[in-house]
C-alpha cells in the first residue's frame, strides 16, 4: 500500500490542444487543455487525474460522472438545463452527473482541477 500523500506537486501535464479535441464546443477564446492521469486510463470505469485549461468559454456534455476540486485558478460552471451558475476557485469542489450539459467560463489565465471520474453509469 502506498503512503497517503497529503500534499503533492502538480504532475507534468500532457498538452492536447483545443478543448474541442475532447468534444467540447468553443464559445469564446482559445481554451487549450493539458491532462495527467493519476490512476487508470480515460476509458477505465474509475479513473482520476489532473485537467488544466487556459482562459475561454466552452460547452460540453459530461461524458462521465465526476467529482472535482479546483487546484488553481477560477471557473464559472453553468448547468445548461437549469441555468444554475456557480463560481469555483482553489479549494472548491463540485459533483456533476454524466450527461449534464455544462458551460465552462475559465476566468483565470490557467485553471487546474483534480478529478475522479466514473465512466459508466
Amino acid at each position: 500500500m502506498k503512503p497517503l500523500l497529503l500534499k503533492q506537486a502538480l504532475p507534468e501535464l500532457q498538452q492536447i490542444g483545443s478543448v474541442s479535441n475532447l468534444g467540447a464546443t468553443v464559445v469564446a477564446g482559445e481554451p487549450d487543455v493539458g491532462v495527467a492521469m493519476i490512476f487508470g486510463a480515460p476509458t477505465d470505469n474509475l479513473n482520476c487525474g489532473v485537467f488544466s485549461c487556459t482562459r475561454g468559454t466552452f460547452v460540453m456534455e459530461y461524458p462521465f460522472t465526476e467529482h472535482a476540486t479546483v487546484w488553481e485558478g477560477s471557473v464559472t460552471l453553468t448547468n445548461e438545463n437549469t441555468g444554475e451558475s456557480t463560481q469555483y476557485q482553489a479549494g472548491d469542489s463540485w459533483f456533476v452527473e454524466k450527461g449534464t450539459p455544462v458551460r465552462w467560463e475559465i476566468t483565470s489565465d490557467r485553471f487546474v482541477k483534480h478529478y475522479l471520474a466514473i465512466v459508466e453509469g
